[in-house]
């Protein structure tokens, strides 16, 4: 007989039942020391009651694309500033992108990181990603 959690949270997951954590499905198969054991392609993890809680609240957020936050901060400055939606709304958007991707503007005159040259280009690909499905079709950078 595996040893049961104590406190409050000890109702909250069941053993069998699946979680998400990270983008990734897990498996509770069990309990040990204050702990969930959790099962993935084999591998047994190890997750406080706690971590299990706080990650299910985050997955529950909804999730805000890379697009809608560069929405959201153009609006900072800008309060006109809205979605594209039109082909003509989106190739402003497409335009604003390219000059992002420009060297200099990619790794800020040299100080960015490698990193953070990394994150950037993966935000503004995202973004570009979202523009082409607006549109509804390719367009090259």
């Amino acid at each position: 007989m595996m040893p049961q959690l104590k406190g409050e949270l000890m109702g909250e997951f069941q053993i069998g039942q699946l979680v998400e954590l990270n983008g990734k499905e897990y498996k509770i198969i069990g309990t040990r020391a204050r702990s969930y054991l959790l099962e993935r392609e084999g591998k047994t993890y190890k997750a406080t009651p706690n971590k299990l809680k706080k990650i299910q609240d985050q997955n529950q957020r909804p999730q805000i694309t890379a697009l809608q936050r560069r929405v959201k901060f153009d609006q900072l400055f800008n309060p006109n500033t809205k979605y594209p939606e039109t082909e003509a709304e989106c190739q402003d958007w497409f335009e604003n992108l390219r000059c992002e991707l420009s060297p200099e503007n990619l790794c800020c005159d040299g100080e960015a990181s490698r990193s953070q040259i990394a994150a950037k280009r993966k935000d503004i690909s995202e973004c570009w990603k979202e523009l082409e499905k607006i549109v509804g079709r390719k367009v090259e950078e």
